[in-house]
């Protein structure tokens, strides 16, 4: 028995199926994957780690992660505890097969922005790039596993390569070289890294009209105490820069609310940056105070039943725009990566947009489909005849 409890990010998630891969030739092993980059997350991670120790009493227990990194001694009832230091160095030559149709691949680890809120850099200290050589290498590997789209993930995928001499862009001019490329991609892309040159470098591969991107807020003295490297307008050109280089693509962003110092006028400059400008999605963060950020000493100002408002009213705003992003792509057609399979499947768009399909013509793969419905739940679309790859 193989078992994977993930929590965390996408590169979290890339991590956990490499080192369960690296334990196949074991018996009974589960792998909790922690993740500690808010007390949510941390909460979430103790609890999965107890009901692995209670549910599998025969099996060997492993506990890797951020969490674990920072806090051992909350895990001392586990078999092993790897953490990111030594797990990097277990997993440095598996490639993983993950349970999912897109492929997470790990292009960079490591952080060295100064974020007054983020433990990532506590965690994730050292910036360390995968070759050039070894990127095209997995993406051919996973290519021929059947995996027809790649998610290039990373702590901060703008610091690729730096330590290499090499860079972001650098990459992207490298997969242009490679013929037969499948759809690229990107998870998360901070929003100083989002430059013309980026732009047009993707516009050259077989990019996923996708970009999200981590705003946190939009009111500069927030930003300001969170050690962000921009202004609100700043993002502002970011924004308009992605809008006019691709059509049809999809916007996300990252926001905290309840920040020390985020007061109602602050969230709602907040908030109307995010009305006036073409966001597709949002995910919502309220914030906790982390030990050992700068942030911690401010303690944590914002009463909870606020922030959990503010979150509500983003989430309530933006499902509105992604309602009327959906529509407007009604009848036409796109190629949709399957999720899953069976008398109605499920697929993405390259824009980020999850398709019901009323039947799957092949087991997995990419359909060429019509969007024909679009609700505030759900996008349908008709397999378009002869659509299928």
């Amino acid at each position: 028995m193989k078992k994977l409890i993930n929590l965390g990010c996408k590169l979290n998630q890339y991590e956990g199926y490499c080192l369960l891969k690296r334990y196949s030739g074991a018996e009974d092993v589960v792998v909790v994957n922690t993740c500690c980059v808010t007390h949510e997350a941390e909460i979430k991670s103790l609890k999965k780690y107890r009901y692995a120790l209670r549910t599998f009493k025969n099996a060997t227990v492993i506990v890797t992660g951020c969490l674990c990194r920072m806090y051992p001694e909350k895990f001392s009832g586990a078999h092993q505890i790897i953490d990111n230091v030594a797990r990097n160095a277990l997993i440095a030559d598996v490639l993983p097969t993950p349970e999912r149709s897109r492929y997470f691949l790990k292009i960079e680890d490591g952080c060295v922005s100064t974020c007054t809120f983020c433990v990532v850099r506590n965690v994730r200290q050292v910036v360390e790039s995968k070759s050039l050589e070894d990127v095209e290498r997995e993406i051919g590997w996973a290519v021929a596993h059947g995996y027809h789209e790649i998610v290039l993930v990373g702590a901060n995928i703008g610091l690729y390569g730096r330590e290499r001499g090499l860079s972001l862009a650098t990459l992207l001019e490298h997969l242009a070289t490679i013929p037969d490329m499948p759809r690229i991609r990107l998870s998360s892309l901070e929003p100083s890294f989002v430059t013309p040159d980026i732009l047009k470098r993707l516009r050259d591969i077989p990019f996923c009209r996708h970009i999200h991107i981590p705003i946190q807020s939009a009111d500069d003295e927030v930003l300001g105490r969170m050690g962000r490297p921009y202004r609100a307008a700043d993002l502002d050109m970011t924004v308009e820069l992605i809008s006019s280089q691709f059509d049809d693509i999809a916007i996300g962003a990252d926001v905290i609310v309840g920040f020390p110092g985020e007061d109602r006028p602050a969230f709602e400059r907040t908030a109307e940056f995010i009305e006036q400008h073409p966001f597709t999605h949002i995910h919502v963060f309220t914030y906790s105070p982390r030990p050992g950020t700068e942030a911690f000493t401010c303690g944590d100002p914002v009463p909870h039943h606020e922030k959990k408002r503010r979150s509500r009213y983003l989430y309530g705003m933006v499902r509105e725009k992604n309602y009327a992003f959906r529509k407007t792509l009604q009848e036409k057609a796109f190629d949709i990566v399957l999720e899953k399979t069976g008398p109605r499947c499920a697929g993405l768009t390259d824009n980020y947009v999850r398709v019901l399909l009323e039947r799957c013509p092949v087991p997995g793969g990419v359909v060429r489909a019509l969007i024909t419905d679009v609700t505030r739940t759900q996008t349908t679309g008709q397999v378009v005849p002869d659509g299928t790859s």
